[in-house]
């Protein structure tokens, strides 16, 4: 059972689907189940292994969905009787003909925010080697075979050879989602921007690599697509945060900085956007 347990851990991690693992840690008395049984629960409420059975895993399972939705990992002690009156505080009853007591530790496995980045080449490259250790989903779309591989890219988390505008309007991004648009060809980048705007995707953040005439030139565009009042707010162009350099470490740096920024509500410069 541990096998695929961890099998099956490994391939939820790989596609970013939340989860919480749940593992039996003690026991007294005549319970189901041995300590170090474990048993997944997905958010569609799927379940992987066995807790015990019975009432007991019904209980675990819904308390797993409520922890899921919380965001809180914790233990929590069942007490399986028959008896009502033996219920006692931080100690849920649960009416089995066991007699016995049970901890179980919920370790809830949260999605975490994606980045989707648009185009493998030297600063994309750049930019997934900076996302890599700060706790990002980072998938790469690109349109050329040779840059949407792991040998190109080893620190995406997923490769997508694909057009760029083709992704853009069948994506289905994760609830906290960043854009980066870094492709190696100005017509790719509006098409992909448009492809997101007609879809009216709810986005933290678009970024666009390019000069400021090049950013002028995109919102004008999407203005005139979409009129006047559409929505600039998620849209960074030009992209990054203006600390200087510019290598393609070092514009990927400024991207990253500014991704942090969005995600943990510290934007307040937007220093280089025309969006105004």
């Amino acid at each position: 059972m541990s096998k695929n347990i961890f099998k099956k851990i490994a391939e939820l991690k790989e596609h970013n689907i939340p989860f919480v693992l749940t593992t039996v840690v003690d026991l007294k008395g005549s319970v189901p189940g041995k300590v170090g049984f474990k048993m997944i629960v997905e958010s569609d409420g799927t379940t992987t292994g066995t807790v015990g059975g019975g009432a007991l895993e019904q209980q675990v399972r819904t308390e797993a969905l409520q922890r899921l939705a919380g965001g809180e990992s914790g233990l929590k002690e069942y007490l399986l009787t028959e008896d009502a009156d033996k219920s006692q505080e931080n100690v849920e009853v649960i009416a089995m003909s066991c007699s016995g007591r049970v901890q179980i530790y919920y370790e809830v496995h949260g999605a975490l925010p994606t980045v989707y980045v648009f185009g493998g080449g030297h600063v994309g490259r750049a930019l997934l080697y900076h996302l890599a250790p700060l706790g990002y989903h980072r998938v790469l779309i690109d349109n050329r075979p040779d840059f949407a591989t792991k040998e190109v890219n080893p620190h995406a988390s997923e490769w997508v050879h694909m057009e760029y505008a083709d992704y853009a309007r069948k994506m289905t991004p994760a609830p906290v989602s960043f854009v980066v648009i870094l492709t190696q060809g100005h017509n790719f980048d509006y098409h992909i921007l448009k492809a997101l705007y007609e879809r009216q995707l709810d986005l933290l953040y678009i970024g666009v690599i390019s000069s400021r005439a090049k950013a002028a030139g995109l919102i004008r565009n999407l203005k005139k697509d979409f009129g006047e009042e559409v929505d600039l707010s998620p849209l960074h162009t030009p992209i990054g945060l203006d600390i200087g350099g510019s290598t393609a470490e070092e514009i990927a740096l400024s991207i990253t900085a500014e991704i942090q920024a969005v995600r943990y509500g510290k934007n307040n410069g937007r220093i280089g956007s025309l969006r105004k």
